[in-house]
């Protein structure tokens, strides 16, 4: 896909690619995205950066443990968590200092941009992170963004892994293009060669995911990273569905991303759909942390996909949670299956009292405004 005017992309680059095959960080890998990223600036592009990799610098840098465990994943006992935290303090110090090192070349100051899942839940606070990016590209500066696993617990609701976090950061900042730099070329596919083996191809480009392409992606972890092709694949769907362009592609390979903005076909191509996202559906689809369930009928349904209306007390079969009025709560269907998230326009009890009060004589109240709605599958 070409592109000549300006344009907000976001890097994501993982673990594997920062690191070389002995867990080392691969300074020349580095160095050549901070060529790559100084480029997409002279061409007058925004970028932010959102990068892995603290934790394994961490452990690089950390000898007063013989074997440190290798990855921080949810479920762990509180003496692994909080040595997972140790490698990520130590860590995070040490892969800015050698990112600020690398972009000094290029005359780019950065910016340490460090948050949790907690931080996007209340929309002032993702409010304040949106003013502080916006901001920082305005001065020129290139925030480089991680998951702060200093201060996230299992206690606390967190993003898991850099994917997501790529994802509410593109949205925040109304990227136009998400490039996923992983260890893979793209999403690969079985296929069957003439001769009646199989081999594994590069798929160049996705419309829409679902599970039959889930099929296809690796196991959902690693041992050096949170992530996964599954974990890549999901983020990337998510963020089509609100005009964002994602790229699966080789992130140890020169240039990738300045081929793929020239027109060249190269990873896979999630191709964007559904409309830019503005005021409070940025932040639903950001990463607003939804405080409660609607199940809604087959009408209700219909209403939202099909037609793009409000939400109707009619439509709503059951309410669960204990939310207040303009809190953010899921929406599911008669199947259990996620439709959307939107703003309660009255609190879980006052719902309650309403329902019951409708059964007698119904009620056409509007339980979520659809401009306070957002539909996973990107219909606004």
């Amino acid at each position: 896909m070409s592109t000549s005017s300006q344009q907000t992309i976001v890097l994501k680059v993982g673990t594997y690619v920062l690191q070389q095959p002995n867990g080392k960080l691969d300074y020349n890998l580095i160095q050549e995205l901070a060529k790559t990223i100084a480029e997409l600036r002279q061409r007058g592009h925004e970028v932010l950066l959102v990068s892995s990799g603290a934790i394994g610098a961490g452990r690089e840098r950390c000898t007063v443990l013989p074997n440190p465990p290798k990855a921080a994943t949810p479920g762990k006992g509180r003496k692994e968590l909080g040595i997972q935290q140790m490698l990520a303090a130590v860590g995070q110090v040490r892969l800015m200092q050698i990112y600020s090192e690398f972009f000094q070349e290029h005359q780019i100051l950065v910016a340490q941009v460090l948050v949790t899942r907690a931080d996007f839940a209340k929309r002032q606070s993702y409010l304040n992170i949106r003013n502080t990016v916006q901001q920082l590209l305005h001065f020129g500066i290139l925030p480089i963004i991680n998951e702060n696993d200093v201060v996230s617990t299992e206690e606390l609701p967190f993003f898991g892994d850099n994917d997501q976090l790529a994802v509410s950061f593109a949205a925040l900042a109304g990227a136009s293009h998400l490039f996923f730099l992983t260890s893979a070329p793209g999403l690969l596919v079985r296929e069957q060669q003439t001769d009646g083996s199989f081999k594994d191809v590069v798929l160049p480009e996705v419309k829409q995911v679902n599970q039959e392409l889930l099929q296809h992606c690796q196991r959902p972890g690693t041992n050096v990273g949170r992530g996964g092709m599954e974990s890549k694949v999901r983020a990337a769907g998510k963020s089509i569905s609100f005009a964002i362009n994602a790229y699966i592609t080789a992130g140890k390979e020169p240039n990738t991303v300045l081929k793929i903005l020239d027109g060249a076909q190269v990873g896979t191509h999630f191709v964007a759909h559904g409309a830019k996202l503005r005021g409070y559906r940025q932040w639903l689809a950001a990463g607003a942390l939804s405080q409660g369930e609607l199940h809604v009928d087959s009408g209700a349904e219909q209403a939202l996909r099909v037609h793009k209306k409000s939400l109707l007390l009619s439509g709503v079969c059951e309410v669960q949670g204990n939310f207040s009025a303009k809190d953010p709560v899921n929406i599911f269907n008669l199947q259990h299956e996620l439709i959307g998230v939107g703003l309660a326009a009255q609190s879980a009890q006052a719902l309650r009292v309403l329902l019951q009060q409708s059964e007698a004589n119904g009620h056409t109240r509007a339980v979520i405004h659809r401009d306070d709605l957002f539909l996973a599958d990107g219909h606004l």
